[in-house]
């Protein structure tokens, strides 16, 4: 959590966040880049941007950094006041603490572009000066039965219970049959069919083997082999 503040502090101080009434928010229109991995300008992105009811900001697209406490929130204390972090501030620390100023590649769903990825940038780049991460990688949603997966509507699939029935190879070469920007169902016929498919690349593969194995064989013994030709 230290940290978390400490770096809150720094973009206080280089003039790309500022308090209000106990909340830390980012001042996006000073960062020239924001809106530049959504391909949006701050103009657009600002016409379905609100102020919620008891926000101060002096733009609807300003984001938090730090929250001020309510009754019954987990809190720390800061410089100012009691509080938490916003949503997109911690993922920002921790990938400068573990992975430094510049990351190769950052990967996540399509739905986080706007605004968490958005915001990582901004935050991320005001700090160092630094490009944040050099590739981008966006995967398409996961859909059961051809329902989006989600918690709400209890339809997800757990990684550990799949592997209770599935060859993690099977799985591999599901996830692999559609490209990773393209939503992919997860269906029981699907998934025998992938574990069809799978079985078929095996055998050709054993066949190839096998076949590679006896021109070896034929090589190497070929005086032995015509003589018996010849007989």
């Amino acid at each position: 959590m230290d940290d978390i503040i400490d770096f809150i502090k720094v973009l206080v101080d280089k003039g790309y966040a500022y308090e209000s009434q106990g909340d830390v928010y980012y001042r996006t229109r000073k960062f020239e880049g924001y809106g530049k991995l959504s391909h949006q300008s701050i103009d657009d992105l600002k016409v379905g941007a609100r102020i919620e009811a008891g926000e101060k900001k002096e733009d609807p697209l300003d984001f938090a950094l730090w929250k001020a406490a309510k009754p019954g929130e987990i809190k720390w204390e800061s410089p100012w006041g009691e509080g938490r972090p916003g949503w997109h501030i911690e993922c920002s620390v921790m990938a400068r603490e573990h992975l430094g100023d510049t990351i190769d590649i950052h990967a996540g769903g399509q739905d986080l572009t706007f605004p968490h990825h958005e915001n990582e940038i901004a935050q991320s780049e005001s700090y160092t000066g630094k490009t944040f991460a050099k590739y981008w990688m966006h995967n398409g949603y996961i859909n059961i039965d051809n329902e989006k997966m989600s918690k709400s509507l209890g339809n997800f699939v757990l990684v550990h219970d799949i592997r209770q029935q599935l060859d993690p190879q099977v799985l591999r070469f599901f996830m692999l049959s559609v490209h990773y920007r393209h939503p992919i169902n997860f269906a029981q016929d699907l998934v025998e069919s992938a574990k069809a498919g799978l079985e078929r690349l095996r055998t050709a593969y054993s066949n190839v083997q096998h076949r590679l194995t006896a021109t070896t064989d034929l090589s190497e013994n070929g005086d032995e082999w015509l003589e018996k030709v010849a007989k």
